[in-house]
């Protein structure tokens, strides 16, 4: 019976094939389409028995790119912009492995697993405002269930200007 190709077995041939890029070119650098190239040349067979899980593994780090975008508008059912005043808010997050949820759905549990996992140098600013957004909602969360959509209607509603703007 034939041995079936692994990642990891992937993953040391690729490492076999930067190192030897980086020595051939003499500066270092191993440019991802020569290893790219070589890769497909020298091992297209172990390429081929794990063309599923490689585009399974492409397909999710495309989805995590979709979910950590940001952007300026998180849109409540009516179309209103509910975190209209903090910017580079992630559209979803990662609520565990493999599962995202939308921000303004997240409990506060959710979100600060969520920052916890990502606690970065202090001087790393990618976060901010997130942090920020989920710090302002607290002061307005009467439950564990509450989500930061809710406990920002409220806190909008508390200020008294009463209005989600477009």
């Amino acid at each position: 019976m034939p041995k079936n190709a692994t990642l990891s077995e992937l993953r040391n041939l690729m490492e076999g094939i930067n190192r030897a890029i980086m020595a051939e070119r003499g500066d270092g650098e191993a440019p991802n389409s020569d290893v790219l190239a070589r890769v497909k040349a020298e091992h297209g067979k172990v390429l081929h028995e794990l063309a599923i899980q490689l585009l399974d593994i492409a397909l999710v780090k495309l989805n995590n790119e979709v979910n950590n975008r940001k952007g300026a508008k998180a849109l409540t059912q009516e179309g209103f912009d509910l975190f209209g005043q903090y910017h580079k808010i992630p559209k979803g997050i990662s609520i565990g492995r493999g599962r995202k949820k939308d921000t303004a759905k997240v409990t506060f549990f959710e979100a600060d697993h969520y920052l916890d996992a990502r606690r970065k140098p202090k001087d790393d600013k990618n976060d901010d405002e997130f942090k920020r957004l989920v710090e302002d909602c607290r002061p307005y969360k009467q439950s564990d269930d509450d989500t930061l959509e809710i406990c920002m209607k409220r806190k909008i509603e508390a200020e008294g200007n009463g209005k989600l703007s477009l």
